[in-house]
């Protein structure tokens, strides 16, 4: 099956699942130990990334309905990762993944019981 051809609802999946991944990856960290661990670094990236492009096969018609979830702040930071790589704000990473990613699950997940396909 095409990466097009996918259920949106597989996105949410991957999202949740990311979000999940990242969550895990720096549990008990301090920043500063996040920011000298390549390996969690390069996780949480990789994860972060997941999330953008997932995001980016929502359809419109759902990202509308749904305002209260920061799609476009999703997709912003994939593109940011992929296109400014070499000018990533780690701390902007660490804020995102300890601040802003948890009170958007309860989100996802409402909207992956609510709806169907």
């Amino acid at each position: 099956m095409s990466s097009e051809a996918r259920p949106w609802k597989f996105r949410l999946q991957h999202i949740l699942k990311a979000i999940a991944e990242c969550r895990a990856f720096v549990s008990g960290m301090t920043c500063e130990q996040f920011e000298a661990d390549a390996k969690t670094l390069k996780a949480v990236v990789w994860n972060l990334m997941t999330i953008g492009e997932a995001a980016r096969h929502i359809p419109a018609e759902v990202v509308a309905q749904h305002p209260e979830i920061p799609w476009a702040q999703m997709r912003g930071m994939r593109n940011h990762i992929v296109h400014g790589y070499d000018q990533i704000n780690l701390g902007l990473v660490w804020t995102t993944v300890t601040e802003e990613l948890t009170p958007i699950v309860p989100l996802l997940e409402r909207l992956m019981s609510e709806t169907v396909d």
